[in-house]
């Protein structure tokens, strides 16, 4: 079979495994591994996540997957219910550049296969690593531009982690290249999406859609090639071809440069703050704001926050609390740092409290914040902001951001990261056991046995 681009991305996906990811590259892909867990496990705590919970276990079947909570099943079904808890708020990772949430359906997905064929930790980490590689390749050649995929009428989530679930689990398999092409077929026909996700209130069918659709298909296309079902050859090559079917202007030539020279986990965000990823500079803005100057709720007249005007509509007056900027600042404000808890507290949202410091902030989508198209196309979007405060003694106080901590270009540290799981896990399990999560993460290519995850996962009851 004459098919050079789905041979090409299929052997890549055959060899990920062959050699050890360098430092630099494994560090981060550790990062991006502990940050989807803490995704997966603090999202359980929440309504699409013990929705997602109750789904699987309700469902039984038989396997070595553990769905959070304890209950194990069957691969396909353990990654559906814990891409839903990872993408139940907005905790998890970003990249901008193929618009993409990676780690809330490719980990869920690489951890169900691991678990159930007992693979060891240096082999997960590979297969996540790999997978959002192909994720944002796939992205990356299928739409000619950033504002191509903003203008998408399908969810450009549904297209690149599909492919990216896909392969962390056919490499986790050991498949074959010849294998791994017919993966890619059945990666192709599980395709779907579309942006109605945004206009979600309540982030149960959002987290379907954007993670928990990915994760179950991709670990279904490789268990499906791994029973021995065939597909074609060619999904990447023929006519018609995957990109034929979705996205905009597609080229294989810019999917195979780009997944030859990219390392994605090295492109995509990690959130140090647990919301919405547009309003990440805006609180750090605010907060080394009242750091410098000791500003307090009672102290500040208003505020002004800029942000580029492909993100202030995201987060503006949003009717959750973790997507909404103006109650973020104002909880900031009101109780000196953001944490899981009061950033996902509809009570405290409500309350008059909030709704009085929430009408002090004003939001502005600004142009000038704008990125160029070659900027866009080289690095993708960055969230950028800049917050003015004036305080009630007539001072007026101005701070920009315009690659805040967490971002890939001004990467979170393990210090930070080990905070944010802490602050995220509060109440889901003891501190302690949270420093081994961090320590096993940290340690991931010395186990031996990926089931030694169980543990933590197993530590939280999720069901309503």
């Amino acid at each position: 079979m004459n098919a050079p681009v789905t041979t090409a991305v299929a052997a890549h996906i055959a060899h990920a495994k062959r050699d050890p990811l360098p430092d630099g590259i494994a560090d981060r892909a550790k990062q991006h591994l502990l940050d989807s867990l803490v995704a997966m496990l603090s999202g359980a705590t929440l309504r699409p996540g013990k929705l997602a919970v109750a789904y699987a276990e309700s469902r039984g079947g038989v396997g070595e997957s553990t769905i959070i909570g304890g209950t194990r099943t069957n691969p396909e079904l353990a990654a559906f219910a814990n891409a839903v808890c990872a993408h139940a708020d907005e905790t998890d990772d970003v990249n901008n550049r193929a618009r993409i949430h990676p780690g809330s359906s490719i980990v869920p997905a690489a951890l169900s296969v691991a678990e159930a064929l007992d693979c060891s930790g240096s082999d997960l980490l590979a297969a996540v690593s790999l997978g959002y590689d192909v994720a944002g390749a796939v992205n990356i050649g299928a739409w000619r531009s950033m504002k191509a995929m903003d203008r998408s009428p399908r969810t450009t989530h549904g297209v690149g982690q599909t492919f990216g679930s896909s392969a962390a689990a056919a490499c986790l398999a050991g498949l074959t290249m010849e294998q791994n092409r017919h993966v890619l077929s059945y990666a192709a026909q599980q395709v779907a999406g579309i942006a109605t996700i945004y206009r979600d209130p309540e982030h149960i069918g959002k987290a379907f859609a954007t993670s928990a659709v990915q994760a179950h298909a991709g670990v279904r296309a490789a268990e499906l090639v791994r029973s021995g079902f065939t597909g074609i050859d060619d999904v990447f090559d023929g006519s018609p071809s995957a990109f034929d079917a979705f996205g905009e202007d597609g080229s294989t030539d810019r999917m195979l440069e780009d997944l030859a020279k990219s390392r994605h986990v090295t492109k995509t965000d990690i959130k140090q703050y647990p919301v919405g990823g547009p309003i990440q500079p805006a609180a750090q803005a605010l907060e080394q704001l009242m750091a410098a100057e000791s500003l307090r709720a009672d102290t500040v007249r208003s505020i002004e926050v800029r942000l580029p005007t492909g993100f202030a509509y995201v987060v503006n007056n949003r009717p959750m609390p973790d997507i909404n900027l103006q109650y973020i600042l104002s909880i900031l404000l009101l109780e000196g740092r953001i944490t899981f808890e009061n950033s996902h507290d509809y009570e405290r949202f409500e309350s008059p409290e909030a709704a009085e410091i929430m009408r002090r902030v004003r939001l502005i989508g600004d142009p000038e914040l704008d990125l160029s198209d070659e900027y866009i196309a080289a690095n993708g979007r960055t969230w950028r902001a800049i917050v003015t405060v004036e305080t009630t003694d007539g001072r007026v106080l101005t701070e920009r951001v315009d690659a805040c901590r967490g971002a890939h270009n001004n990467p979170i540290s393990w210090g930070r990261l080990a905070d944010k799981a802490h602050m995220a896990l509060q109440g889901v399990m003891p501190g302690g056991q949270v420093d081994d999560l961090i320590k096993w993460v940290q340690d991931v290519e010395t186990a031996t046995s990926s089931r030694e995850i169980r543990a933590f996962l197993s530590a939280v009851r999720a069901t309503p």
